[in-house]
C-alpha cells in the first residue's frame, strides 16, 4: 500500500537526478526496491506504526529536495571594511595616525588571514573636499589611494602608524597634508581608502624647557621658560600664535569619593590665565588608571610673581593628598586652505617636555596674617617699695613704655592661634618669639626698653601645629618718659 508513496519519492529523485545528473537510473531503482522490501517485511510483522513513521520521514526529507534551488551566490571577495575613526596629529617632525581596523569584511564576515594597511599622503596647496563613498553590491567601497607612502601589518582593533616627515615638510611655509588609509586582504585587494584627514606641514614649535612645579594652597603652580626667552638659531622661525598644554596624570590618588575629575569636565579660570581640563583620556602609564587631565597656559608670565622670561599657569583642580605627574607640549595653530572654501585650523605640537612630579600635602600651613601695625604707649605698673614710693615701704605706680600690636584676623577654617616675633634694631639682634600661642589678633609688648627701636612679625598656626610664613614687618620705637 505504500508503493505509490515510494513511487512519488522515486519520481522526485528522478527529477532531481535529471536536473543535476548526480543519481543514475539504476541507483534510483535500487533505492526504491530496497525500501519497499523493508516496508513489506515490517508490515507483515505488524509494525505498521514504524512503517508509517519511516515513510513519512523519508517522504518529507526527499520531497524537500524537490524544491527549485535559488540563483547561485557570488563568492565573497573578503574585502576588509574601510577603516573608521581615522585621525592625524602633528607632533615634532612626525605625523601620528590612529584608526580602527574593523573585524569584518564588506560582506559582514569575520576577517581571516593577514591584513595590510597602506598609508597615502598628499601635499595640498588648497582646500580639498572629501570624495563621497559609493555603495556597491559587495559592500561599502571607495576609490583606492595612491601613491602609497607606508605599508604595515595590522590586526582588528586600534591601529596606528607614524609618518616621519622629510626635511622639506618640516620648514615653513605651512601647508596641509592629506592622509588616507586603506586595508588589503591576503589577496592584495581593498575596498578602497578612508576619507582624508589633515595635518600641517611646516616648522613645529620647540619643546618646553625648564618645566617646574610648586604645591600651594591655590593649587599646583607650573612654570617654564617662555618661548621668547629661548635663543634662536639663524633662520629659525618666530612663533607668535603659540600656547602650552600640560598633561596631568594621577600617580597616588585620594579616595574615589574625593576625585571630582574621574568623570567630569572642568573649565579652570583665574585672574592670571585660563586652562582647559578635560577628563576621560587614558594615561600611557600602565599603573595609572586615573583620567588624563589637560591644562593650557601661556608664554607671558601671567602667574603672579613670575618674571617676563617665565610662562606659567595654576592647576586649581589639584587635590590635597595626591601626587601628580606633568608633561608639557608647546602648540602652534595655523589656518590653512582657501578662504572661499573655509580655512581649517590645524595644530603642530612640540615633542613632550621632561616629566615632573609634585605631591600635594594633606594639609597646608595657614595664610600669613595681614595688616600688622605697632603703636607705642605706656602702661601703669606697680613699682616695688623703696623705688620712688612716697612713703617708705609703701608700693607705688609708674608709667612703663609698651608697644601694642594688632593685625587682621585669619578667617580660615582650622586656625588655632598666632605667634609674635621680635628683634631689636640695635646691633645684629636675631628674631625671637616673645609670645605664647595667642587666641586673638592682638598683643602688648611690655618688655621693651624706652628709646629702643624694635621690629615685629606675626605668624598663624593651625590645629596640626603648622605655622604660616611671617606677616608684614612693623617697626616702632618704645616711648620715653
Amino acid at each position: 500500500m505504500f508503493s505509490s508513496a515510494l513511487i512519488v519519492v522515486g519520481s522526485c529523485l528522478t527529477q532531481n537526478a535529471d536536473r543535476n545528473a548526480k543519481l543514475s537510473t539504476k541507483l534510483q531503482n535500487a533505492i526504491a526496491s530496497g525500501w519497499m522490501n523493508i516496508i513489506d517485511k515490517q508490515w507483515e510483522n505488524g509494525g505498521r506504526g514504524v512503517v508509517v513513521g519511516a515513510v513519512a520521514a523519508l517522504a518529507l526529507g526527499l520531497l524537500a529536495g524537490c524544491a527549485s534551488p535559488g540563483p547561485p551566490q557570488a563568492p565573497s571577495l573578503k574585502l576588509p571594511q574601510i577603516p573608521s575613526e581615522v585621525t592625524a596629529s602633528r607632533v615634532g617632525d612626525e605625523v601620528r595616525l590612529h584608526w580602527t581596523t574593523l573585524p569584518r569584511t564588506t560582506d559582514k564576515l569575520l576577517i581571516s588571514g593577514p591584513i595590510v594597511a597602506e598609508i597615502c599622503r598628499e601635499t595640498l596647496g588648497a582646500a580639498v573636499k572629501a570624495k563621497p563613498i559609493a555603495a556597491s553590491k559587495t559592500g561599502t567601497t571607495s576609490t583606492p589611494c595612491a601613491p602609497v607612502l607606508l605599508r604595515l601589518s595590522v590586526k582588528p582593533g586600534e591601529s596606528q602608524a607614524v609618518d616621519k616627515l622629510p626635511a622639506e615638510l618640516t620648514t615653513d611655509p605651512a601647508r596641509r597634508l592629506a592622509y588616507r588609509v586603506q586595508l588589503l586582504n591576503a589577496a592584495g585587494r581593498t575596498a578602497g581608502a578612508s576619507q582624508p584627514v589633515f595635518a600641517a606641514a611646516g616648522a613645529a614649535p620647540p619643546p618646553v624647557e625648564e618645566l617646574r612645579s610648586k604645591a600651594t594652597k591655590a593649587g599646583v603652580v607650573l612654570e617654564w621658560k617662555a618661548l621668547h626667552a629661548i635663543p634662536k638659531t639663524s633662520g629659525e622661525p618666530t612663533f607668535d600664535a603659540t600656547s602650552v598644554e600640560l598633561d596631568r596624570t594621577v600617580l597616588q590618588p585620594v579616595a574615589k569619593a574625593n576625585s571630582a575629575l574621574d568623570s567630569a569636565k572642568v573649565l579652570i579660570t583665574n585672574d592670571a590665565v585660563g586652562a582647559r581640563v578635560s577628563a576621560g583620556h587614558k594615561s600611557e602609564n600602565p599603573g595609572a588608571n586615573k583620567p588624563l587631565v589637560r591644562l593650557r597656559g601661556t608664554e607671558h608670565g601671567e602667574v603672579s610673581g613670575t618674571a617676563g622670561s617665565t610662562g606659567g599657569t595654576i592647576d586649581r583642580t589639584a587635590q590635597v593628598g595626591t601626587t601628580y605627574r606633568y608633561a608639557a607640549e608647546r602648540v602652534r595653530s595655523v589656518a590653512l586652505g582657501q578662504v572661499a572654501l573655509g580655512k581649517e585650523t590645524l595644530e603642530m605640537r612640540s615633542l613632550p617636555s621632561a616629566e615632573i612630579t609634585v605631591a600635594m600635602p594633606k594639609e597646608f600651613p595657614p595664610n600669613a596674617p595681614k595688616g600688622l601695625i605697632a603703636v607705642p604707649g605706656f602702661v601703669e605698673a606697680t613699682v616695688p617699695s623703696g623705688e620712688g614710693a612716697a612713703i617708705e615701704g609703701a608700693a607705688a605706680t609708674a608709667q612703663r613704655p609698651t608697644i601694642d600690636l594688632s593685625w587682621e584676623p585669619d578667617l580660615e577654617a582650622g586656625i588655632a592661634g598666632y605667634r609674635v616675633y621680635r628683634r631689636g634694631l640695635t646691633g645684629e639682634a636675631a628674631w625671637q618669639r616673645i609670645s605664647s600661642d595667642l587666641g586673638t589678633p592682638a598683643y602688648r609688648d611690655q618688655s621693651v626698653v624706652a628709646g629702643q627701636r624694635y621690629a615685629y612679625r606675626v605668624t598663624a598656626i593651625n590645629a596640626a601645629g603648622d605655622e604660616s610664613v611671617w606677616s608684614n614687618e612693623a617697626v616702632e620705637t618704645a616711648p620715653t618718659q
